[in-house]
């Protein structure tokens, strides 16, 4: 159960940067789709936050408002304001924003994968360019800035 735990805490550390940050924004969508978030609660926010970034409206309140029993709102909250431990140098953040986007990624293809049907060549074909872009990723820098 702990790596679902670290899965989560890694998707919503990108929902608070991409909250937080247009720039990071632009970074994390290039690589991270809605469809890489697990969890109905997860999935939705990142639908609505990118749905918002695309008609140029960020409004983490009004976002907020989709969710309207006490706790789902409270837990969509708390995505907002995930913090990780403290990065100190540009090359710790640049690191742990590679190692986030990767994580996420390489957890959404894996889940992807279990629940794919055999007889699914087209579903086959795009996990596959999914783990290509994935190896490409790792080789690149991507810096915070």
């Amino acid at each position: 159960m702990q790596k679902e735990d670290g899965i989560v805490t890694s998707q919503k550390v990108l929902l608070t940067w991409m909250i937080e940050n247009e720039n990071l924004y632009s970074k994390i969508s290039s690589y991270i789709s809605p469809d890489d978030f697990t969890g109905e609660l997860n999935r939705r926010v990142a639908k609505l936050l990118y749905e918002q970034h695309e008609k140029g409206e960020l409004n983490p309140a009004k976002l907020l408002n989709h969710f309207t029993s006490e706790e789902e709102h409270r837990e969509a909250a708390s995505l907002f304001h995930t913090k990780i431990r403290q990065l100190k140098t540009k090359e710790e953040q640049d690191q742990e924003l590679k190692d986030t986007i990767l994580k996420v990624k390489a957890h959404s293809i894996n889940e992807r994968t279990l629940n794919l049907d055999p007889s699914d060549m087209a579903g086959l074909q795009h996990l596959m360019e999914e783990k290509r872009k994935l190896e490409e990723l790792r080789q690149l820098h991507i810096s915070i800035d």
